[in-house]
């Protein structure tokens, strides 16, 4: 990126970065400009950038010996005064993101010892992250190492999983996120994949255990989201009490289902839900728990091509199927992951193409039927938090396009 235009000279620039700096370390909240003071970060990169309004960083590489991935680096662009460098390493984290007081006394004496002081927990992706310069890199996997940890996550891999809380601290988790976790990244095939970029993009591994979808598995490459068949459980003494206590409005309870499962039924003071409508976006039940409670009848959805950026925008997953194993997941993943790396052979997968792109390239019915090799498809029931930018692939166009020529038709006596 070359230089912005009318920039100021090099000395006035660093004056104005360091007024923007202050500006930012005033005002009642803490500052995060005050807390990177007491670090070695190059703070005035990013405050000359701030200046210039413009990214002041720019991608670089750092090899790093016996290691081929989770190191990002990227260094200051030569109209920054004084220059400046950043490596980050992407550190294995724990199932749920739960850190151990001595493991985080360790990877802060790290930090400190031979990073820059700064360590990054990123809540989407539950990565953790380290700070470090380029000449102490080597000796940091060899202290990373012998705390029991590793690098790794980034470029074209498997990127570091996530998972939800879970049974550990949610009274909704409908199965075991930790244990699903800590069995994917100890198979071998996840965790070669993991640490050896060798895919055409990134890929995303996530595990929600309900449809609250905490862990944002439906924006995964594939994601695992606890769910029920049929209703919801009521416990309809318990529910009137809530009601008769002024803690939940019934009507409104059925009036903000999203699929109208729910009706009320005045009279008799009893709540029903339509298990065959129910699309498990919990409202009702997170409104009224635990009078009403998600069915016994468990099962883990398979959601597959989600992804916020990619060759053709952002996409949501497609519920595709349920399982009862960890075993029977772990057979979907490689599948899917297996055919997408035959198809990048063929030329039909390029460079940068997320699994949500091959799907839309061979087509959805393709990638069920002769790719998974499945001839009917038991699809979860699910309440896709559909988003703005969520592309849509050609069956589903039609549908839609269908759908409104025919409510055209209905409300104007001929079609669109």
């Amino acid at each position: 990126m070359s230089a912005p235009a009318n920039l100021p000279p090099k000395e006035e620039l660093l004056n104005r970065a360091e007024e923007i700096l202050k500006q930012l370390e005033g005002g009642p909240w803490p500052s995060h400009v005050s807390e990177l003071r007491k670090t070695r970060y190059p703070l005035h990169v990013y405050g000359v950038g701030l200046v210039a309004r413009k990214s002041p960083w720019g991608p670089a590489a750092v090899k790093v010996e016996f290691l081929n991935t989770g190191v990002l680096s990227r260094w200051a662009r030569d109209w920054i005064p004084g220059g400046g460098s950043e490596v980050h390493f992407r550190v294995f984290h724990t199932p749920g993101k739960f850190l151990r007081t001595d493991f985080l006394r360790k990877i802060t004496k790290i930090s400190r010892e031979l990073g820059v002081g700064l360590i990054e927990l990123v809540g989407q992706t539950g990565a953790l992250v380290l700070n470090l310069t380029p000449e102490t890199a080597e000796a940091m996997v060899d202290a990373l190492r012998e705390i029991g940890t590793d690098v790794g996550g980034s470029g074209d891999a498997i990127r570091a999983l996530n998972a939800c809380v879970g049974p550990a601290l949610c009274e909704f988790a409908l199965y075991d996120t930790l244990k699903w976790y800590a069995e994917f990244h100890k198979d071998k095939r996840v965790n070669d994949n993991i640490v050896t970029p060798s895919y055409p993009y990134k890929f995303k591994i996530k595990f929600s255990g309900c449809p609250l979808d905490c862990a944002r598995a439906q924006r995964g490459d594939i994601g695992f989201i606890g769910v029920w068949e049929g209703a919801p459980e009521v416990d309809q003494e318990a529910f009137r009490r809530k009601v008769e206590a002024g803690e939940v409005d019934p009507e409104k309870l059925a009036a903000n289902c999203p699929s109208g499962a729910i009706t009320w039924d005045n009279e008799r003071k009893e709540l029903r839900i339509d298990g065959t409508r129910c699309k498990k976006s919990m409202h009702c039940i997170r409104t009224a728990f635990p009078a009403i409670k998600p069915g016994k009848n468990r099962k883990i959805a398979i959601v597959v091509g989600g992804h916020v950026k990619g060759r053709f925008g952002g996409k949501m997953g497609k519920p595709l199927a349920v399982v009862n194993s960890v075993d029977e997941a772990m057979d979907w993943v490689v599948k899917t992951v297996e055919s997408w790396m035959e198809h990048m052979e063929k030329g039909v997968v390029k460079h940068k193409d997320r699994i949500g792109d091959f799907i839309m390239k061979v087509g959805f019915k393709k990638y069920v039927n002769e790719i998974l090799g499945l001839k009917e498809v038991g699809k979860p029931s699910l309440h896709p938090s559909l988003r703005a930018g969520a592309v849509l692939d050609d069956e589903e166009r039609k549908m839609y396009a269908a759908w409104a020529s025919k409510i055209v038709e209905e409300v104007f006596g001929r079609r669109a």
